[in-house]
């Protein structure tokens, strides 16, 4: 369970330096005002959620089964049927389905639903048409049902759309909201591995959504958002280790590790910060039509040197390595990320690696000790 009241990151508003007179009111009011959310039962969109009752917002989740309906129920009982309303959306590429979801208090939409299959059996029907079809379907939904006090659509995206892989671990590079993933449809169709699979889709649906924009030129303006990896604890209900099939996952390849593990990208971002962000970029109206890296320096040696100084009680249970050298030798080896341009735009701080390892392995070693959460 979790309530509005625990500790996450506090939105900062600030006055624009350079007011314009198309400058959006778009904080709450004694008006309701709904924000759409998309795959509103996800890790991420949950805490999406939580930020924006927080911030005063109503919420409307799109979701696509009762268990996902019943999770967001568990997960908010005391705004669930009120302040947190559902209504199910089984295609998100069908924009005519979204009719119910918008109103005359509707002013905004969250896209963060994006196909994940464990396996695809046709790249193309599995993975890439969703991804894309369903980024499109909310924009489409928007122009067609959106009342006049409807702004902006936040696109939550990835990296992944602004790495390109092909050029391996690229030390001494550091990748901006000005780089592009340049995978085609075509050669996202080809390919088999699943996690490359998963990546192109984000890219190549972040690509879309910006064209569409540009061909239609909707009232609603568009920010997109590009996490690196999200670590940070799950707000739902977890009852044993398998439930737990978010990113932030990652992080157990430290518990009982022999060494530590190899560096194959180097920044994360906590999903509270990752929420807040999320949620800011709908509200500054200088996100508009910007691309926001979020980004933290990440590497797997400072993080086992945060667990075992974090987490004393387990600290056998992380590799040793050679504490302190964890950043100086990621630089050697791999690119890394700016993740400031968000920051500055946003006007909200990332939150100290330490916290992010030890809320995220401290939940993990509570629900394997047979504590729950």
């Amino acid at each position: 369970m979790c309530s509005l009241q625990d500790t996450s990151t506090e939105i900062k508003h600030c006055t624009p330096s350079n007011p314009s007179s198309q400058l959006y009111i778009i904080m709450p009011s004694s008006t309701s005002q709904t924000i759409i959310v998309t795959g509103a039962n996800g890790y991420l969109a949950l805490h999406v959620i939580k930020q924006l009752l927080k911030t005063g917002y109503d919420v409307r989740g799109t979701i696509r089964s009762r268990k996902a309906d019943d999770k967001l129920h568990a997960t908010f009982p005391d705004y669930y049927g009120g302040r947190l309303t559902t209504t199910f959306v089984e295609d998100l590429a069908n924009p005519e389905l979204f009719r119910e979801a918008f109103d005359e208090n509707t002013v905004g939409a969250i896209h963060v639903a994006s196909p994940t299959h464990a396996r695809t059996e046709d790249a193309v029907r599995d993975m890439l048409n969703p991804a894309v079809k369903g980024a499109i379907g909310i924009l489409e939904a928007s122009k067609i049902y959106a009342s006049p006090s409807f702004h902006r659509v936040v696109h939550l995206s990835s990296t992944a759309a602004i790495m390109d892989s092909k050029k391996g671990p690229r030390p001494g590079y550091t990748y901006t909201n000005s780089d592009w993933n340049p995978v085609t449809f075509e050669e996202a169709a080809a390919i088999e591995d699943h996690v490359s699979l998963y990546v192109a889709s984000k890219a190549l649906s972040e690509k879309a959504v910006w064209a569409w924009m540009t061909e239609h030129k909707p009232k609603f303006d568009l920010a997109c958002v590009n996490p690196t990896m999200v670590f940070g604890p799950h707000l739902e209900t977890i009852s044993n280790m398998d439930e737990f099939t978010s990113t932030a996952k990652f992080l157990w390849r430290l518990v009982d590790a022999a060494e530590i593990p190899q560096l194959m990208w180097a920044g994360c971002v906590d999903v509270r910060d990752t929420a807040a962000m999320t949620v800011a970029a709908f509200e500054k109206h200088e996100a508009a039509g910007q691309r926001l890296l979020l980004a933290r320096h990440f590497d797997w040696q400072t993080a086992a040197d945060i667990a075992r100084d974090e987490l004393p009680g387990f600290r056998e249970r992380f590799p040793v390595g050679r504490p302190g050298t964890g950043r100086s030798e990621a630089l050697k080896h791999i690119h890394q990320y700016d993740g400031s341009k968000a920051v500055k735009v946003l006007g909200v701080e990332y939150r100290p690696l330490s916290e992010t390892v030890r809320d995220t392995l401290g939940q993990f070693l509570a629900v394997e000790g047979g504590k729950g959460h």
